[in-house]
This record gives structure tokens, sequence and C-alpha cells, in this order.
């Protein structure tokens, strides 16, 4: 998995390099139908798969996405669990009553230890690796044997959150939060990059901090982490992301760039 940061927006519009030309020759244009109600997760994972190629359809409740499965056919549904007022196992049954699904494959994600009305769907658990939820996505649409032309990739929508303010000099120090999963070599990954690229600064500038959620895995509700390994830049400034494991020190030495003592 190739580095991708999310901050007011950020991200470049161009499909990281862990999405392979084969990948994206396959699958660009497939269309995606995203429910999920945590407004952050949603424009995370409607941008991630935008920038894989998919076309996405957001949608933050189940009943908003029953009308968009009435409106059109998707080649995949991707949908939370908890939804508010209704949940996902509801959005599925009542979609398979009125013969919207039947040949659309399904995934659900849920932090739920047994989702009662979900029985016949793939599950996903939260948190989980970026790399799992792409592969599954991949094997689901496999199985199908989609084959579509190459559409244009879009660019990254605005995603700033509420409260944030512009960036700027840093006088105090740097919290960063790096959520990981500790069976995932992606998170090992990024525990060893981050480590070597901090080494070039003084401690006192930056306070890291490293969540296990595989151990912990409401640990990551405060930042809404849905996915492993993910770098949280929390103060000063901007709320930022960077998912991946951080193969390019550049990345973090640019989120850092003002908080140096150099």
């Amino acid at each position: 998995m190739a580095d991708w940061s999310w901050a007011n927006g950020g991200g470049d519009g161009q499909a990281p390099g862990w999405f392979g030309s084969e990948l994206r020759e396959v699958f660009d244009g497939a269309s995606i139908l995203l429910v999920e109600d945590d407004n952050d997760i949603r424009d995370l994972l409607s941008t991630l798969l935008q920038l894989a190629g998919f076309q996405t359809t957001a949608c933050p409740t189940a009943e908003a996405a029953l009308e968009e499965l009435r409106e059109q056919t998707f080649d995949l549904v991707l949908t939370d669990y908890m939804l508010p007022n209704r949940t996902g196992g509801w959005l599925l049954q009542q979609a398979a009553n009125e013969g919207l699904i039947d040949a659309t494959p399904v995934l659900v994600v849920t932090a739920h230890p047994n989702p009662p009305d979900v029985v016949g769907y793939e599950v996903i658990q939260k948190p989980f690796d970026l790399d799992d939820l792409v592969s599954r996505v991949r094997q689901r649409l496999d199985n199908g044997n989609l084959k579509r032309p190459r559409l244009p990739l879009t660019s990254a929508p605005s995603s700033k959150r509420p409260g944030d303010t512009d960036g700027g000099e840093c006088p105090d120090p740097v919290e960063l939060i790096l959520y990981v999963s500790a069976h995932s070599p992606r998170s090992a990954a990024a525990v060893a990059n981050i480590k070597r690229a901090l080494a070039r600064f003084e401690s006192s500038r930056v306070k890291l901090t490293i969540c296990d959620l595989s151990d912990e895995p409401f640990k990551g509700e405060a930042d809404s982490v849905a996915f492993t390994p993910t770098l949280v830049k929390r103060s000063p400034g901007p709320r930022t992301f960077i998912l991946g494991h951080i193969t390019n020190p550049d990345i973090l030495l640019d989120l850092l760039h003002d908080c140096s003592d150099d």
C-alpha cells in the first residue's frame, strides 16, 4: 500500500501506487453504493474508492441507500451495519425483497461481533486494514467477472472537518497518534518507518502515541479511525490523516517541516 494523506481535502486526485495499472484496467468505472453515517469515515472511504478508480455513490442512511437502489443498479454495495434508525441488515432485507440486489455483491462493515440479520453476506470487522478492504472489493467484483472500460480518475472531494483551523508555524509540540493492528505487516512497517523518520526530530518537538486496535478496537473512536495503519496529526493546526505504512518519509517530513528546530 502506498501512502495517502487526507487533510482539508488533501490528496492529489491521483491513484496511489498500490492500485496497479492492471487493477485499474479491470475495475475502473465499477459503481459502488457506499452506506456510512459517520461523515469522516464516509468521506475517507469514498475518496479512497474513487482514487482506486471506482465510481461511488455515498449515502448516510439506510433509507437513502434504498432509494438509490430503486433508482439505479450498482456493481457492489458496501454498507455499515449500525446506521441511524435502521441497520444495514434492514437495508439489505428490503432491497432483497424488492429484487434490487439479486445479482449484486454485498460487503457489510461492522464492529458488532455477531450482527443477527446479515447472514449470507460477507462481513468485514472494524477496525480493518485498508489492504484487506480493497482486496475484498476486488475479490467480490472479480467473482462477478466485471469488465468495464477505463474512466478518468476523479479528484478527491473537499473534506474539511468542523472546528479545524488553518495551519502555520508550529510553536507547540506535534501530537501524533498511530493506529495499528498488531498482526498486520503493514502496521509493523508503519511503526518502523515513522520511528525512523522521527529520529531526526527532537523528542520534545513530537509526541507519538501508538494504539493497537487489535487489542483495544474502541481506542480509534476519537479520530473516527476505521482502518489500520492510520497516522493522525491531532495538533497543532488542522487534523491530518495519513493512511498507509509510509514508505516515503518525505510525506511525514513535509507534515512536520514547520515544527523542526533546524
